[in-house]
């Protein structure tokens, strides 16, 4: 039998932020894949290395981590690819959401920070149940920075594409939307994950909920949404399976063969 990878998003797909656990039938789903050695589980994930405390019951499953959007990626502990946002392009995103008194933050490979705090931002972790990072607004100026987050009204985020069109805006929960690298994403991870692993794009499956899920679930032909996932990434997807509170993703592993029921 050749190998597959299987590509998971973490939060509202494996993680169900509303009861801060992951559903009890997706650890037992985990645990099949894991003890077959023809399937590799791979996480791709908006969040960095250290902002996994959450999944950390399925970790001892997974070798290969594609984190903050394929910006870092991770296998067998070792950090294999890192792409950070270049210092110059970091000053003028810094300029431009100061210009419009905008409430931001960074993430570097090791901690993430904000220039302020206030109920925009609160409300933005709380609804993803990530600790709210500490303030330090200078942290860009001696640490490299993978992804910048800003707050706001969604009706303005069009108007911030056009500001920094160098860069890709994805919104994520709440008025949040995350600033990266101009075609850097969960997918080109993916892509380099492939290559390296020799595996083909059809043995390839990925399942997400987010709008920073639509590229890799547009890119890989087997590509699974949850029930719970935006109308933008289903319509993406494969395949839509039930809502992560209904046991979606281990009903979609028995569908797809992965598993036994």
């Amino acid at each position: 039998m050749s190998m597959k990878i299987l590509f998971f998003d973490i939060d509202r797909t494996l993680y169900d932020p509303d009861t801060r656990s992951i559903p009890r039938s997706t650890i037992r789903a985990l645990k099949q894949l894991h003890n077959n050695p023809n399937i590799e589980i791979a996480i791709a994930t908006g969040r960095a290395y250290y902002m996994l405390h959450n999944i950390e019951e399925i970790k001892p499953f997974i070798n290969i981590f594609i984190l903050i959007n394929g910006q870092i990626i991770m296998k067998n502990g070792e950090t294999i690819y890192r792409n950070p946002i270049p210092k110059d392009k970091v000053l003028k995103i810094v300029q431009t959401l100061e210009d419009h008194n905008m409430k931001y933050g960074f993430l570097g490979e090791f901690d993430e920070t904000l220039n302020i705090v206030d109920e925009k931002g609160k409300e933005a972790f709380e609804l993803v149940d990530m600790k709210l990072p500490r303030v330090d607004p200078n942290f860009y100026l001696e640490n490299d920075i993978f992804q910048m987050w800003a707050f706001c009204d969604r009706k303005k985020h069009q108007f911030f594409r056009d500001q920094l069109d160098n860069m890709d805006l994805v919104r994520w929960l709440g008025g949040g939307f995350d600033i990266l690298s101009k075609g850097m994403s969960k997918k080109e991870g993916i892509k380099k994950i492939l290559e390296l692993e020799n595996i083909p794009i059809e043995n390839a499956y990925a399942f997400g909920d987010g709008d920073n899920d639509i590229e890799m679930l547009d890119y890989i032909p087997n590509s699974v949404a949850m029930g719970n996932a935006s109308e933008l990434a289903k319509k993406h997807a494969t395949y839509v399976t039930d809502d992560i509170k209904n046991d979606g993703l281990y009903k979609a592993l028995v569908k797809l063969g992965f598993i036994d029921d």
